[in-house]
């Protein structure tokens, strides 16, 4: 019974997770550290014991210990998630990068990219107001070629739905110039960026310090116009 209980909180956490209760969502936690025990009690216990969830994830070890079916390594575990909650909160006051403009684009690409020996890609998923949002870092499998594949592409913008993307790949022994295979490439992902609804913002090329841009060179609306 508590197996197939455990997957149908699973299914209720990836379809509707804001419908989840306090009790749910502590019992959902405690999987992890309790394999097999039915944690729906115990996480009832440990809401009544400190009254809320931040009282659950702010006691110490020791006093979760105190609550009946909590051991040292469920309380540690308890305990660390409260840390990564408190980081979390703190991170919030932190400004994230922004990449709004060029110039802010090409510090970040330079200190991405600078002394990178093998060719890698990075994908920078951005909000309407140009705060990163994610970074999708892809090395080469080969040193002279890198690219990401449209169905991973088309999965991660599906899931975060960003409203602009930038491309960002370097040439470490060559020139800032795109080759035929640089199109090719950026083109299958503004095709997938229009599916699903994704501003392409520019596509950037780091080689020895010089950088090269799709959007102010002009060849990405070229590229986009020929296209259709």
């Amino acid at each position: 019974m508590h197996e197939g209980h455990r997957e149908r909180l699973r299914e209720k956490l990836v379809s509707h997770r804001e419908s989840l209760t306090d009790i749910q969502a502590l019992e959902m936690l405690l999987f992890n550290s309790i394999s097999r025990k039915d944690t729906n009690p115990l996480a009832h216990d440990l809401l009544d014991s400190f009254c809320d969830m931040a009282g659950v994830f702010s006691a110490s070890p020791r006093l979760l210990c105190t609550v009946a079916g909590v051991g040292p390594r469920t309380a540690e575990y308890i305990y660390m998630m409260g840390l990564l909650l408190m980081k979390i909160n703190a991170s919030r006051s932190t400004a994230r990068r922004r990449l709004y403009n060029f110039a802010e684009v090409s510090e970040y690409v330079r200190s991405r990219f600078e002394g990178a020996a093998d060719e890698k890609l990075e994908i920078y998923l951005t909000d309407k107001d140009g705060m990163l949002l994610c970074l999708k870092s892809v090395s080469a499998a080969r040193k002279d070629s890198v690219s990401i594949d449209s169905q991973t592409l088309n999965y991660i913008l599906s899931e975060l739905k960003p409203y602009g993307m930038i491309v960002a790949h370097n040439h470490p022994s060559g020139v800032a110039e795109p080759s035929g295979s640089d199109d090719s490439a950026l083109l299958e992902m503004a095709q997938v960026c229009r599916m699903q609804g994704v501003r392409l913002c520019d596509s950037v090329i780091f080689a020895r310090g010089e950088l090269f841009s799709y959007y102010h060179s002009g060849r990405l609306a070229q590229l986009l116009s020929e296209k259709r």
